[in-house]
């Protein structure tokens, strides 16, 4: 792993001494790793199996469980999908009385407080065997998920990640250019100034992202830093500084739409958005949320997605995993369905990347061939491919840090109304993150 990844993923205080006592008195009844020494894995119960999503992407992950039900005649398969708003509320209850189901669903900004906790089991030996094929995933992808203490509790089944998505359409219009894909947010604010007077009015060149943290993240990567270090911010107070400047400078010139407008977008649908409804060139979004601005756009306008604008360097993606609870009483059929679910072309065409990018190659590239595939997933596949090359890895964010993305929104919003000075905003942020990193 690199030196960055491991820096990530280390503890730090987030354990805090009472949890180390906790796992200190636990030890001598800790979950051994299944399949270890050769030992038989455990089969007993219903095979239960838990996720999250929208009800259209519940469904489809519903059909693949289906399908592998029906090549396991006699075995009995329950589910609890949910939305992923209430879902992790709901897992911390079931993990606090070891009731998880045994497949879990994680997420890679999520995964940090369970792997930690010893909810799950360990998969190593299952990796290292072939029980679990993942063969076809990338090493470096697979190595970047690892958990604080060098194993593996989660094999991915979606990848995501975002980027810069463009209003091709209205900047040919305008008579200009792309930007540099390889530039940073900074350089897109430049060339949006120069692309603003060109535009109809009530259309604004870009999107304010002050308020995103991965954004923000994409920025602070540029300069050689990131969200968090070890025991606190991994960023200087001088670059959110340098962040909050930045995005009040292009909203108060024109560039960007006012606070008010901003503010008025959190929440708003895709299909909805100012992008979707032409008024917007620039923007950000998760890869899999393209379409949905697409859709809502129409024939007015083409939309396309470049990276992250990290400077040329390279970018973080998430995962979607399945991890096996410690708690799991048939671990045989868990693992059976997690290499059936990663696999599975037939299963990736049922769930149309609702779930993320397979992982897999050969099962990505029978997506990228396929003439019954959406160009549209055609095209977050080559994306993918480009900034998997360039050593996008994995980013796994320590345990009580999730509640930032929204305290990252609230303190910028803050800032553009006039709230707070953008020293005070910087101040406000740096503390709420330190203090969640340092498990207080």
């Amino acid at each position: 792993m690199s030196d960055h990844d491991r820096i990530r993923r280390r503890p730090g205080l987030r354990h805090g001494i009472a949890v180390l006592t906790l796992f200190a008195l636990a030890a001598c009844s800790a979950p051994s790793e299944p399949g270890a020494d050769g030992a038989e894995l455990s089969a007993d119960g219903p095979l239960t199996i838990t996720w999250y999503g929208s009800d259209a992407r519940n469904k489809s992950v519903q059909e693949v469980v289906d399908a592998f039900g029906e090549q396991q005649p006699g075995t009995e398969i329950t589910t609890q999908p949910t939305a992923f708003d209430t879902y992790w509320d709901r897992l911390s209850v079931q993990a606090a009385s070891d009731n998880l189901p045994c497949v879990v669903a994680m997420q890679s900004r999520y995964e940090a407080k369970f792997e930690d906790r010893g909810s799950l089991l360990a998969l190593d030996t299952l990796v290292e065997n072939g029980t679990i094929d993942v063969s076809g995933i990338d090493p470096k992808l697979l190595d970047s998920q690892r958990a604080a203490d060098g194993k593996l509790y989660a094999i991915p089944y979606g990848i995501w990640f975002e980027g810069a998505v463009l209003n091709e359409t209205a900047i040919a219009d305008a008579g200009s250019q792309p930007p540099n894909d390889q530039g940073t947010w900074t350089d897109y604010v430049a060339w949006a100034k120069e692309l603003q007077p060109k535009l109809p009015e009530g259309t604004y060149a870009i999107a304010d992202r002050g308020g995103q943290i991965t954004q923000f993240q994409a920025f602070a990567i540029g300069k050689g830093q990131n969200l968090f270090g070890e025991k606190e911010v991994g960023f200087t107070p001088d670059t959110l500084r340098e962040w909050f400047t930045l995005w009040t400078e292009a909203s108060a010139a024109g560039v960007a739409p006012p606070a008010r407008v901003t503010a008025e977008e959190n929440g708003v649908p895709g299909n909805a958005n100012l992008l979707a409804k032409g008024k917007l060139v620039v923007s950000s979004t998760g890869d899999n949320n393209v379409s949905d601005s697409q859709a809502g756009l129409g024939d007015k306008g083409k939309l396309i997605l470049a990276p992250s604008p990290t400077g040329g360097k390279p970018q973080v993606v998430g995962t979607n995993s399945w991890s096996i609870s410690a708690n799991c009483t048939n671990v045989k059929q868990s693992v059976a369905f997690i290499d059936y679910f990663i696999k599975s072309e037939e299963g990736a065409m049922t769930l149309k990347a609702q779930t993320g990018l397979p992982p897999v190659t050969s099962v990505r590239n029978a997506q990228a061939a396929s003439p019954e595939v959406d160009q549209a997933i055609k095209d977050r596949i080559a994306l993918y491919e480009e900034v998997s090359k360039a050593g996008a890895l994995v980013d796994v964010w320590p345990d009580a840090t999730q509640q930032l993305v929204t305290q990252f929104t609230q303190t910028y919003e803050k800032v553009s109304f006039g709230q707070l000075t953008i020293d005070q905003g910087v101040e406000e942020f740096i503390a709420q993150a330190n203090t969640a990193l340092s498990g207080f």
